[in-house]
């Protein structure tokens, strides 16, 4: 009886795992460019966040469950007009990632299921400080 209770720990502790990393897909509006967004450590509709543009610039962030209006981007001095079509879309998770040249990324989605968090499914918009937007589902 305990060994079976272990082999069942055990399978459950592998599916956690093995569900808390995965992929999104997204496509930049302005050239059609295909863009890989990567997430790990998906919990409860929070996860880390990793995207490499066409050009080679990297972004990486954290993903929060929630809509905060008041925050700031990421301590950045960016006027927030600049991430206008992030800001009109109505999402329940956040994200602001920083780029490895100087750029920053702000992103709201729309998660399925909050409590699943990534893989569950949705869709998203991600707004770069020079007004590129990407288009995000998964």
């Amino acid at each position: 009886m305990t060994q079976r209770w272990l082999y069942a720990l055990i399978a459950v502790i592998l599916m956690t795992t093995a569900a808390c990393s995965g992929s999104l897909r997204g496509v930049l509006r302005n050239d059609a460019n295909r863009v890989s967004f990567n997430y790990s450590n998906s919990q409860v509709g929070n996860a880390n966040l990793q995207v490499t543009l066409p050009g080679g610039e990297r972004f990486e962030g954290r993903a929060e469950r929630g809509i905060n209006q008041t925050r700031p981007n990421a301590g950045a001095t960016t006027s927030m007009d600049r991430f206008e079509a992030v800001e009109t879309f109505q999402g329940n998770a956040e994200a602001v990632l920083s780029g490895d040249r100087g750029n920053i990324m702000q992103c709201r989605f729309l998660l399925t299921d909050v409590i699943l968090g990534f893989k569950s499914g949705g869709f998203g918009i991600c707004q770069l400080s020079d007004g590129r937007v990407i288009d995000v589902f998964y």
